[in-house]
């Protein structure tokens, strides 16, 4: 089993739609996904397949100790296993933040519970870091795919994140997300983002900003199925064939 932690360091960057659109195309390439949930905005499950948000999920196991949050799991029509967050009230989202600090390695401990493959793919979608959850999924991950919009606000708090965010070693991957070409302040964030970081962890697998995604999510479809010649149908199979490349590389090296 392979984790991959989608995390970003900035509202707005896209990480749930990437996290969930990876983990429909890979499960499309015959690998068996599970998709977790770690973010109390809770809307992974409408991504992928859920007509109302989940009431209950994998944060209610960290809350309640007798929980089993395998029976809060499901499948949508592409295969993906998936658990959703859970809705919390106030005095459980202090009560879950807590316990989250307070037991470090939990999520990692759970998804050890996990019945799968060997070649499994197991896809985090963790809440912006700095947070606990999102430190959670880093330290349970054998990947760190980080997404940053090209906005100078964006590619300036990653840089300054991307220290701590190494700290757990494991494999790490900026993608660029939203991203105009022509847009001048586009490139001056890449550059400025290249800079602090280096090419090296910036994959070139980038994905533009294209009307056709908002468009496809408001008919209920997916992008590449809708519109399977949009510019951004061809960004989203590209990342997932990267992705799959890697894993297939680490299952060979690990």
């Amino acid at each position: 089993m392979t984790v991959i932690a989608v995390v970003s360091t900035a509202g707005g960057a896209g990480r749930t739609t990437i996290c969930s659109a990876l983990a429909v195309l890979l499960a499309r390439r015959a690998r068996q996904v599970f998709a977790i949930e770690l973010d109390a905005q809770n809307i992974l499950g409408a991504y992928l397949g859920l007509e109302t948000l989940a009431p209950r999920g994998l944060v209610h196991a960290l809350l309640d100790s007798s929980a089993d949050w395998h029976a809060e799991s499901f499948r949508n029509d592409d295969g993906v296993m998936f658990v959703p967050y859970g809705a919390l009230d106030a005095e459980q989202i202090g009560a879950s933040e807590a316990a989250f600090a307070a037991f470090p390695g939990w999520l990692a401990g759970a998804l050890g519970d996990i019945d799968q493959r060997p070649d499994a793919a197991v896809l985090i979608d963790a809440a912006r870091y700095p947070s606990q959850q999102a430190e959670q999924a880093i330290r349970a991950a054998d990947l760190v795919l980080c997404v940053t919009t090209p906005e100078p606000a964006g590619c300036v708090s990653l840089a300054a994140s991307i220290g701590p965010m190494r700290r757990g070693g494991a494999a790490f991957f900026i993608v660029v997300n939203q991203l105009h070409p022509t847009h001048e302040m586009h490139r001056d964030a890449l550059a400025l983002l290249r800079a602090r970081v280096g090419d090296g962890v910036i994959l070139p697998q980038r994905l533009h900003r294209d009307a056709a995604l908002p468009d496809a999510f408001a008919r209920g479809a997916w992008v590449f199925d809708a519109a399977p010649h949009a510019q951004i149908s061809h960004d989203l199979h590209g990342l997932a064939r990267w992705l799959d490349g890697w894993l297939s590389a680490h299952a060979e090296t690990g």
